[in-house]
């Protein structure tokens, strides 16, 4: 009988270890990551569209959540007397993934949630500039 019981837990103390390291990537960092925009220039308002998602600035720096995931995120930014600017955020792998090992269900988990992959960077500064006039473009 002490040698069932001692079996039993050994098994029950490796399926809750397993359990605790599922999905790790998911657990700690969630399936949004935090990035911050800012601007080279000063700007009483702006619209930053994040992946078709419209969002209104009053200010920079601006901070929101972007979807983490396998494809990148588009940005275009706007403000009143500037040319809109557009850019890419690339995503790379979440090293926080590692901790799933050999936990299968965990890898499976963080890919479906996208929480194995990050944006490259925190922060993302604007490069905003004035519209070419038509004087200068005939020169």
């Amino acid at each position: 009988m002490n040698k069932i019981m001692n079996k039993f837990s050994i098994m029950l103390l490796a399926a809750a270890t397993g359990t605790a390291f599922t999905s790790c990537a998911t657990v700690f960092c969630g399936s949004r990551a935090k990035v911050t925009f800012d601007a080279n220039v000063p700007t009483e308002s702006a619209t930053l569209t994040i992946d078709g998602k419209r969002h209104e600035v009053a200010s920079f720096p601006y901070t929101t959540k972007i979807k983490r995931g396998f494809t990148d995120t588009e940005v275009k930014a706007e403000a009143p007397g500037y040319e809109p600017v557009r850019f890419t955020i690339y995503k790379n792998f979440n090293a926080v993934s590692v901790i799933n090992l050999l936990e299968i269900l965990g890898w499976g988990i963080d890919a479906a949630t996208g929480a194995m992959m990050k944006p490259d960077q925190r922060s993302y500064e604007i490069m905003f500039t004035k519209p070419v006039t038509e004087k200068a473009k005939a020169e």
